[in-house]
C-alpha cells in the first residue's frame, strides 16, 4: 500500500505511565512501513491539532483526556485509531469509549474480542544502545519499583525476602507522580512499612528518584532479581516490568491480573520462589524481550492495515479544536468503571483531569 500521513496524538509530557506507554507505541509505529508518523501533544488548554492527515492515533485515557469529546472524532478527523492501556480481564473497554473511534489497538495480548476493529498488542518495549552489564553482586540485590499507588506490594518483596535469603539488599525507589494525590507523603509511609518489615540482614534502601528510561533500564541491569508483587485490583497490565524485561534480568511477578501478559511465560511466586527465578528466569525474559520487540509491534500493526484495506477516507484542511466532554460521563464507560471499582469516582480536577489514584494512608 502507499505510505500514507498519520498523526499521533499524545498526551502532555508527565510523570506518569500514560504519557509514557503512549510514547513507547510512538517510537515503534514509527517502524511502520506504511505510515509517515508526525506527533503532537494535547491538554485541556492546548487542544488544537492540525488536520489534512490519512489517520491519526490518539493515546486516549480519561485521567490525561477526560475533557475530549471522542463522538465528534471521526466526522471530524475520518479514520481515528486509540490505543488503549487499561482493560480489565475479558472488557477492553473499561476505560474507553467503546464506538467513538474507528479502531482499536489493546494493550494486552490476553484480551479476545469478536470486533473487527479490535486488536491486540502485547507492551511495547524499547531499545537502547547503551551495553548492560552483569553485576554479579556478592550480595543478592533485589529491586523494585513504582508510583506511590494503592496495591503496589512492596512490602511483600521484602516478606519475601525474609523467608528465603538470610542476607540480601532490598532496593526499592519510589518516585513522585503527576498524577498521583499525597505522592511524596505516601510514597514515604510505604518506605517506612518495608523498612519495618525486613530482618536483621536484610537491608532496605528506598530511594524516590524519577529516572529516564535508560537510566532505569540500567538500575534494573544492575540487580539480582527485578521483582513486583502486587495486590491491586484495577483494570490495566502494569508498566514498571518494561524497563525490567528490557534489562534483561532474572524477574519475578506474583499471580496477579496486572501481570497476565508476563504469567503467560513465566511462573508467579510463589510456584516459583525467588531464587527460582534467578536461577531460571533469564532465558524467559529474553524470549518476552523478541516477542514483544519494537519491530514486530510495527509489523503487526501493518498487517492490521492491510488486512482493514486502509484507504484515506476522509481529509480535512487547517487546525481543530477539540471539544470539551461532558462532566458527567453519560455514557457506558461510567457504568464499566463503576463496576468495576467502586471507588473510581469521576470528579473534575484541576484542568478537567479524573482523578482515579487517590491513595489512602490507612491502606497499603
Amino acid at each position: 500500500m502507499q505510505q500514507v500521513k498519520g498523526l499521533f496524538i499524545n498526551c502532555k509530557k508527565a510523570k506518569d505511565s500514560i504519557f509514557e506507554s503512549g510514547w513507547m507505541v510512538y517510537q515503534c509505529l514509527l517502524l511502520s512501513r506504511n505510515i509517515s508518523w508526525d506527533y503532537c501533544e494535547i491538554d485541556a488548554d492546548n487542544r488544537s491539532i492540525d488536520r489534512g492527515y490519512g489517520l491519526y492515533f490518539f493515546n486516549y485515557h480519561p485521567v490525561t483526556m477526560g475533557w475530549l469529546e471522542t463522538s465528534s472524532l471521526k466526522k471530524n478527523l475520518g479514520t481515528v485509531f486509540t490505543m488503549i492501556l487499561e482493560v480489565s480481564p475479558g472488557d477492553a473497554f473499561v476505560m474507553c469509549p467503546e464506538n467513538d473511534f474507528s479502531y482499536y489497538c489493546v494493550l494486552d495480548p490476553t484480551i479476545i474480542s469478536r470486533r473487527r476493529n479490535v486488536f491486540t498488542f502485547p507492551r511495547p518495549l524499547e531499545k537502547i544502545n547503551t551495553p548492560l552489564t552483569d553485576p554479579k553482586n556478592e550480595i543478592p540485590v533485589i529491586g523494585t519499583f513504582g508510583f506511590a499507588t494503592k496495591g503496589k506490594g512492596f512490602q511483600h518483596v521484602v516478606e519475601a525476602v525474609n523467608k528465603e535469603f538470610e542476607k540480601a539488599i532490598v532496593k526499592i525507589n519510589i518516585p513522585y507522580g503527576d498524577f498521583v494525590p499525597e505522592s511524596a507523603s505516601y510514597a514515604a509511609f510505604l518506605g517506612d512499612v518495608c523498612k519495618k518489615k525486613a530482618k536483621p540482614g536484610v537491608e532496605v534502601r528506598v530511594t524516590h528518584d524519577f529516572m529516564s528510561k535508560v537510566d532505569l533500564i540500567q538500575w534494573c541491569a544492575s540487580n539480582t532479581l527485578n521483582c513486583f508483587l502486587y495486590d491491586r485490583q484495577m483494570p490495566g497490565l502494569a508498566a514498571t516490568t518494561d524497563q525490567a524485561i528490557v534489562s534483561g534480568r532474572p524477574l519475578s511477578v506474583s499471580d496477579n491480573d496486572t501481570f497476565r501478559h508476563i504469567t503467560a511465560y513465566l511462573p508467579p511466586y510463589p510456584a516459583f520462589s525467588l531464587k527460582d527465578s534467578i536461577e531460571k528466569s533469564t532465558a524467559i525474559v529474553q524470549k518476552i524481550n523478541t516477542d514483544w520487540s519494537p519491530e514486530n509491534f510495527a509489523r503487526k500493526f501493518d498487517d492490521i492495515l492491510e488486512q482493514i484495506h486502509f484507504s484515506i477516507s476522509m481529509l480535512h484542511s487547517g487546525p481543530l479544536t477539540l471539544s470539551l466532554k461532558k462532566i458527567s460521563f453519560n455514557h457506558k464507560l461510567s457504568g464499566r468503571i463503576k463496576k468495576y471499582k467502586r471507588k473510581l469516582r469521576p470528579s473534575i480536577l484541576k484542568k478537567n483531569i479524573v482523578n482515579i489514584f487517590k491513595a489512602k494512608h490507612d491502606i497499603i
